[in-house]
């Protein structure tokens, strides 16, 4: 089942029990427990450039003409993308398909870059967007967008929500994502099954190669969704425990709010075999920023009553 909103695509997960976790994994993915879900809906890949812009209302501006203006205030925050190589990040955000994630950078007059130690505008940096370029037609990314913060992705939702009455959009919990990237399968490692992955299944062992596949290019899982190991490491709402599956609850668990990390899952482009695993964990500071490794999906969900 999938459903179309916001140009967004969900599948449905639906409700009912799972085994979370993984005895033969690092101790934080243990013991295995069962846990008892709701039924919800997630996004098939993560968020895209083209997916952002659109939600936030950021159309291309006309070739050779200025920056446009985002119509959902605040959404914009250009200051939260730091770069730690700028040879690395001009691959990464500027190759022929992310012009417009080369714009975004390119068209924050305002905001300063760290390199080297040596400081610099946007403009310094990312150069002038090549908008006359026929090679370079706008087109949006189909890319996952990366270097987002955490409290970037929950502002997403919070302002997709506000226009909602009978749903809210979110980033799914932890044991939401896990049973996600499942997709039906018990206790296999991996969303496809038991097989070691590979060039063909997933996007992950390309440290070297500093670029991201779309998460459409490998095939789905059993609830027809894309990219849940490898490509991007994926926010949760959840905050991070080492401890928490011995001690959390069995129902609708929700990490602990007050947890100075926030839970990422599914591994990246840039991750190794064990860590594109299923049950692997890891936390991290919530408002870490610039790391070309983490991006999100959403959840919808309905709303109580």
């Amino acid at each position: 089942l999938q459903i179309e909103e916001h140009g967004l695509v969900f599948r449905y997960v639906p409700a009912g029990p799972f085994l979370m976790g993984a005895d033969d994994g690092d101790p934080d993915e243990r013991p295995v427990h069962p846990v008892e879900l709701g039924a919800f809906w997630i996004t098939d890949v993560p968020i895209t450039w083209a997916a952002y812009h659109a939600l936030i209302g950021w159309p291309p501006p006309p070739d050779g003409g200025p920056p446009s203006k985002p119509t959902r205030e605040g959404k914009i925050d250009a200051d939260a993308f730091r770069v730690y190589n700028d040879g690395k990040i001009r691959r990464q955000y500027c190759e022929s398909e992310t012009v417009r994630a080369h714009d975004w950078h390119a068209h924050a007059p305002d905001a300063e870059w760290r390199s080297g130690g040596r400081v610099m505008t946007a403009r310094e940096l990312f150069g002038e967007v090549a908008r006359g370029d026929p090679a370079r037609p706008w087109t949006y990314d189909q890319k996952p967008m990366v270097a987002v913060r955490w409290d970037q992705a929950v502002a997403l939702g919070d302002s997709l929500s506000a226009e909602q009455e009978q749903v809210t959009y979110r980033l799914p919990t932890e044991a939401e994502w896990e049973k996600a990237a499942r997709g039906g399968l018990v206790g296999c490692p991996y969303p496809w099954g038991d097989a070691p992955p590979s060039p063909a299944l997933c996007d992950f062992d390309r440290f070297e190669e500093f670029s991201l596949r779309p998460p459409r290019s490998f095939p789905p899982n059993g609830y027809g969704l894309f990219g849940m190991s490898g490509g991007v490491r994926e926010w949760t709402g959840d905050g991070y425990d080492a401890l928490y599956y011995a001690e959390g609850p069995r129902a609708a668990p929700v990490g602990p709010a007050a947890a100075k990390q926030r839970v990422l899952r599914g591994g990246s482009w840039a991750d190794c075999a064990w860590a594109v695993r299923v049950s692997f964990r890891m936390g991290s500071p919530p408002d870490l920023h610039g790391d070309p490794t983490i991006g999100f999906r959403l959840c919808r969900v309905a709303r109580p009553g």
